[in-house]
């Protein structure tokens, strides 16, 4: 057995969509899921667990992160036996929160899969395109694991069998963030069943022009074209409709002028201020945010986040 180091892997956050990309656009935040693997030959069987010793927030068929890693070898090494390990998880993204929790890990599991493999058999290392192509496939939702292992603002898309294409760009630093995140979870599979299986003409138009908006606001850093270009009519409605426990908080949102929008399929939401009227606007938004929840009888979260300009990050110990 090839003797292997121990290996760090702390992946990005991301928020996928931002308003009217649906499974296009996706920014990584500096929120981080931290992963140590450790390999010798007394490690018979992989184990993934918390590295604070609580139980595991989800079932071994469920761990996204052996998943992937076997998932590597049977693509691109099949004639060699993914060697076992030992990881210890530090959590900071919310599960089925809308921060991008199982890209990080399929992030990992394909980032350790290709390092493993490294030090296997060099030769046979994928292209970083076929790399890129497959982390895009495996979850099928590359404006969540482009982000988390590229880092910025990516837009990626991978359709009817085409190969990957995607562009990155930084996202502009006059536009503070925030991460407003309720404590309760959605999943995505059964938020994408509330999506119309059609949309009618002019709403597929209107977010056109809107990631237009997008664009602009990347190259010309102007917070009026943010504004515009976090406007949505193909998920956001559907997702939080006017029975939502969100819906008095975006609505709150839309009517004080203020930039938001529903981060993957949810439930947190993205908030956007000028960074010039940040701390002015930043108190009035915290207050409204606490009376909207209190009244709903909800708990969350509200914390300022940057963008990632990384991504993942490997160490070797």
């Amino acid at each position: 057995m090839v003797r292997l180091p121990k290996i760090h892997i702390k992946v990005p956050g991301t928020s996928a969509n931002l308003g009217p990309g649906f499974d296009l656009m996706g920014l990584a935040l500096d929120l981080h899921n931290e992963f140590e693997f450790q390999f010798s030959k007394e490690i018979l069987e992989t184990k993934t667990e918390l590295k604070n010793g609580t139980p595991l927030p989800f079932s071994k068929k469920d761990d996204l992160v052996a998943q992937s890693y076997l998932a590597y070898f049977a693509k691109f090494v099949p004639k060699i036996t993914p060697p076992p390990y030992h990881c210890k998880m530090t959590l900071a993204l919310p599960l089925k929160g809308g921060l991008g929790s199982s890209a990080s890990a399929i992030v990992a599991g394909l980032c350790l899969a290709r390092e493993v493999h490294k030090r296997i058999d060099s030769a046979t290392l994928p292209s970083e395109l076929s790399f890129t192509q497959f982390l895009a496939e495996f979850e099928g939702h590359p404006d969540n694991t482009l982000p988390a292992y590229l880092g910025g603002f990516v837009f990626a898309y991978s359709t009817h069998g085409e190969s990957l294409r995607y562009f990155r760009k930084k996202f502009p630093s006059s536009v503070a963030i925030f991460v407003i995140t309720p404590e309760f979870s959605v999943s995505t599979e059964e938020s994408r069943k509330t999506l119309p299986k059609t949309y009618v003409t002019s709403d597929v138009i209107f977010n056109l022009s809107r990631i237009g908006a997008w664009m602009h606001f990347l190259d010309k850093r102007k917070f009026g074209d943010l504004l515009v270009g976090l406007e949505d009519k193909m998920h956001t409605p559907y997702r939080i409709p006017k029975t939502s426990p969100l819906y008095p908080l975006a609505d709150t949102l839309k009517q004080e002028g203020v930039g938001y929008c529903l981060s993957g399929s949810g439930p947190s939401l993205l908030v956007f201020l000028e960074r010039k009227n940040v701390k002015v606007k930043q108190a009035e938004l915290e207050e409204k945010v606490s009376k909207i929840m209190r009244s709903a009888g909800i708990s969350y979260s509200f914390r300022r986040v940057k963008p990632d300009g990384m991504g993942v990050r490997i160490q070797m110990k």
